[in-house]
């Protein structure tokens, strides 16, 4: 009788050897399927990319209600700040027709000088940001925040406006429409 004799010397190495050949056919086995996949995948009509929602046209809104109770102050700071600001009485006249530079910001308008005339009543040329000129006097308006004119100088124009505060009412503040050749 023949005996086998097994090379337990060599056993290590056929292990490593049957496991590289395992795996490297596993590996190409899962590549392949990938590949399949993807050829799959590239070979298939394009789907059409549906267009974004139309914009919605939206109105105007004219806030009308500036004259109301603030709504970033609870009731409660109102009721306590509303008589402070009632005994200033510093009040816009919203009723007065609005003069026709009170439709322009302090910037846009530019004044371009100052003329007398032969009664002694000074006016201040103002220009419109179309380029025309218009001419004012003390007491007349313009800026959006009721800017009334109390002096007039060869160098600038010297005005009052009545802002918001933010105590839920207003407050006079000086501001100045001066000349770029001063």
């Amino acid at each position: 009788m023949g005996i086998f004799h097994f090379p337990f010397k060599q056993l290590p190495v056929l292990l490593t050897v049957s496991v590289v050949a395992l795996g490297l056919t596993g590996c190409t086995d899962r590549i392949g399927v990938a590949e399949q996949a993807m050829n799959a995948i590239r070979n298939e009509p394009a789907q059409p990319i549906t267009p974004p929602p139309k914009a919605e046209l939206i109105e105007d809104f004219v806030y009308s209600a500036n004259m109301l109770r603030s709504p970033f102050l609870p009731p409660s700071l109102v009721n306590v700040q509303a008589p402070e600001a009632s005994l200033d009485g510093v009040q816009p006249d919203i009723t007065r027709p609005k003069q026709p530079l009170e439709q322009y910001e302090l910037a846009q308008l530019t004044f371009r000088g100052m003329v007398i005339s032969p009664e002694g009543q000074q006016y201040a040329l103002v220009q419109r940001p179309d380029s025309s000129v218009a001419s004012v006097k003390v007491g007349d308006y313009l800026g959006l925040n009721y800017g009334r004119i109390v002096e007039i100088t060869p160098t600038q124009i010297n005005l009052i406006e009545i802002v918001p505060d933010s105590r839920a009412g207003f407050v006079e503040r000086p501001q100045s429409l001066v000349s770029p050749i001063s």
